[in-house]
């Protein structure tokens, strides 16, 4: 009987609260688990209580790891800097520090025969450092997803100051890359892009295959059985996601008041939160929309599933999204989706589901959003065409949890036989002639 491949899944975050790229590991130590994987973790000890509640079973072959007096300090103070030149500068430096330390638990594992293969699915950046090398077992990181800029009309939204820092980063990341290899000697390497793809440092050793970073759990992203006729006839449309700048939320606003004027059936729900929370409320009260728009903040994963299933339209105005699960999630519950044609969600939406918009300008961008909703709100036979069009995307390509997680498992399989062939070969003796 062939023993369960044994995978030691690496990321300083493991975690279904923390939401984002967090997510990825646990949902790959949660499905290889199901799939009769040997699974072990090592991560960060700040989600110790969550990772012990969801996989007690793997209480033993969990590895964590604590914040050091420097990085306490550093976090403190670096927090004060623009959120981008944070994370190309103190951020890698943080990151290096707990890096290293689950080098050595990757290193000991591996000695003590306990693993097969290292996967290091977060940080998805394609410049970010990776100490995942000479471990002792093959290791593949990824998918990843990322070297990408605003649009050139948006790219005021970065100060020059930030630009600058990041040109310099991302410059020095291919030295950096050096003194730090793990990207360099992967022996797989995930991408979601042809962009993420040319981000990768350069001289790179390992395979390249091609993955989208992001996946739908069909489990809860189910769309309804039935659909409920509604009294009115309202037309809802819903945003979810963090209010940021490069999310796009402070054009969506303006959008929705010119759409709303010219058809009031229109309605706007808002889920999430975030720094230009007090923005949006004064957008809110700018263009007199308050008994058209509904703020819900943060809600939980099921509450905000069903406030997406109750709504005829997703909207998603993000200029620099490198993935889009939350425009996957959209397209699984039949949901048609109106989105920038840029990035992540030029990646997944097309004609059968959606709405692009040429974000060539800030004009443009509102004008093209409030032009799409009006389109989409007087058409409910779009609507329906656009939402099936999004459900068979979603399942046929197989964008869905299971499906992404059966592929990489594969490839985990495939890396770790080929590597056992390889050493099979090295012990065979020479034959002196």
């Amino acid at each position: 009987m062939v023993p369960p491949i044994r995978i030691l899944i690496v990321s300083e975050n493991i975690s279904m609260k923390m939401g984002g790229e967090s997510s990825l590991p646990f949902y790959y130590a949660k499905l290889f688990a199901e799939r009769g994987a040997e699974v072990w973790l090592a991560c960060h000890e700040r989600v110790e209580a969550e990772l012990s509640a969801a996989f007690p079973e793997l209480a033993s072959r969990i590895r964590l790891v604590r914040d050091t007096r420097f990085q306490k300090t550093a976090f403190r103070y670096g927090r004060k800097l623009p959120s981008r030149l944070f994370e190309y500068s103190i951020g890698q430096a943080i990151h290096y520090s707990t890096q290293s330390r689950l080098r050595k638990i990757a290193i000991e594992l591996a000695r003590a025969n306990k693993i097969d293969v290292v996967l290091e699915p977060a940080p998805i950046s394609p410049k970010g450092l990776s100490l995942m090398y000479d471990v002792g077992v093959p290791v593949v990181i990824g998918p990843m997803c990322g070297g990408m800029n605003f649009p050139p009309a948006f790219q005021y939204l970065d100060s020059p100051l930030t630009r600058c820092s990041i040109a310099i980063g991302r410059f020095c990341s291919q030295f950096a890359n050096r003194l730090m290899p793990g990207k360099l000697k992967a022996d797989i390497l995930l991408v979601a892009n042809e962009t993420t793809e040319k981000a990768l440092p350069a001289r790179h050793q390992g395979k390249v295959i091609r993955l989208f970073e992001s996946g739908v759990d069909l489990d809860l992203w189910q769309p309804a059985q039935t659909v409920e006729s509604r009294q009115d006839s309202e037309v809802r449309f819903v945003y979810s996601g963090r209010f940021v700048d490069w999310k796009g939320i402070q054009f969506l606003l303006p959008a929705f008041a010119k759409a709303v004027a010219k058809e009031p059936r229109c309605r706007l729900d808002l889920v999430g939160g975030g720094e230009l929370e007090a923005e949006v409320k004064s957008s809110i009260e700018q263009h007199k929309l308050g008994s058209v728009v509904r703020m819900h903040g943060w809600l939980s994963r099921p509450e905000a599933a069903r406030i997406v299933r109750e709504a005829d339209v997703f909207v998603m105005p993000s200029l620099r999204e490198c993935g889009g699960t939350a425009i996957l999630e959209a397209m699984a519950l039949g949901k048609p989706v109106i989105s920038i044609k840029w990035g992540g969600p030029a990646d997944y939406v097309d004609r059968s589901s959606g709405v692009l918009i040429d974000p060539s300008s800030k004009t443009g961008l509102i004008d093209g959003f409030a032009d799409a909703m009006v389109k989409l709100a007087g058409s409910a036979e779009l609507r329906e065409s656009l939402g099936e069009g999004g459900k068979l995307r979603v399942r046929k390509d197989g964008l869905d949890w299971n499906s992404k997680a059966d592929r990489v498992l594969a490839i985990l399989q495939q890396v770790v036989k080929r590597n056992a062939n390889r050493d099979s070969l090295r012990s065979i003796p020479m034959l002196s002639t």
